[in-house]
């Protein structure tokens, strides 16, 4: 975040201590929180977490190949709501100010199903892709992201909407699957008739 973004008045905010049973994460901002209890979390070395975070109570973040160095990036500003799930094969991007409401879901893998004679839980998780959620984007309350996905800067995804693809910058998507309900031409709002998908 540049500091031209930055609200006037916070080189005058108290100096910020962290808690003291803060998990070992990579890197945690000053002004961050970690709202609790937290549910777990796996691997903070893999967890970098900017400044003005918060990160809500009953919270999942995990980055599940400590090999890999960082895998989950929370940007300054961002919000992560109460009962929210971030997880991490690849990598996870949560751009500055983005906002995610309670029971989000963002993850960039799944599990196997090739061998129908196996349980799905012995097959792994898929390997190889990225989420990324952009600066300013706001995930409606119970939405899931999953996949090799990315969410446009200022975009907006409605309440309980299960997002496979990406979602451009400044475009509203809504469903299962997701559909493009609005997006900006850079000029004015320009809804969609009928719904396309994202």
């Amino acid at each position: 975040m540049d500091d031209h973004d930055r609200n006037d008045g916070l080189d005058q905010l108290p100096p910020w201590t962290p808690p003291a049973d803060l998990p070992a994460f990579a890197a945690f901002g000053p002004y961050s929180e970690l709202g609790q209890p937290t549910v777990s979390v796996e691997n903070p070395a893999g967890i970098h977490v900017g400044a003005f975070v918060k990160v809500g109570a009953y919270a999942v973040l995990e980055a599940l190949v400590p090999e890999r160095g960082v895998t989950v990036r929370i940007g300054d500003g961002a919000y992560i709501g109460n009962f929210s799930r971030i997880t991490a094969v690849g990598e996870v991007v949560i751009g500055e100010e983005a906002m995610l409401a309670d029971r989000v879901y963002v993850s960039d893998t799944g599990h196997v199903y090739e061998d129908v004679s196996q349980p799905i839980k012995r097959q792994g998780l898929r390997d190889g892709r990225r989420v990324e959620v952009g600066r300013g984007a706001w995930i409606g309350i119970g939405a899931a992201i999953v996949g090799n996905v990315r969410i446009g800067e200022n975009a907006v995804v409605a309440a309980n909407t299960v997002v496979r693809s990406d979602v451009p910058d400044f475009t509203v998507v809504a469903g299962n699957p997701a559909q493009v309900v609005r997006r900006h031409d850079g000029d004015a709002w320009q809804w969609m008739t009928p719904r396309g998908p994202a």
